[in-house]
């Protein structure tokens, strides 16, 4: 089943993006995330991404286990990160 994330369009990169993948900015210094494009759909939204990623791409099966680990876990991180962000703005915005 294929996983859907929301990314912060800051994060979006596309001077960074090869022919083959897209790219975004992870946060902390952490470097790049690419995501295979024949695996990644992009769906733009007012303040975000929608990211869905295909199953055997995100998913853990026989093959490439660590690589898979790792983009799950960066996936989740640029997901958080959008999340609290989201959530400071609409704090501000309540508050005035």
């Amino acid at each position: 089943m294929a996983m859907t994330y929301r990314f912060s369009k800051e994060d979006r990169d596309e001077v960074s993006d090869y022919d083959t993948s897209y790219a975004f900015r992870l946060y902390r210094g952490q470097g790049w995330l690419h995501l295979n494009r024949k695996a990644t759909q992009l769906i733009e939204k007012d303040d975000h991404y929608e990211v869905i990623l295909e199953d055997w791409y995100i998913n853990i099966g026989d093959k490439h286990i660590p690589e898979t680990l790792e983009r799950q876990r960066k996936c989740n991180e640029l997901q958080e990160y959008y999340l609290e962000i989201k959530k400071i703005r609409n704090d501000k915005e309540t508050k005035n």
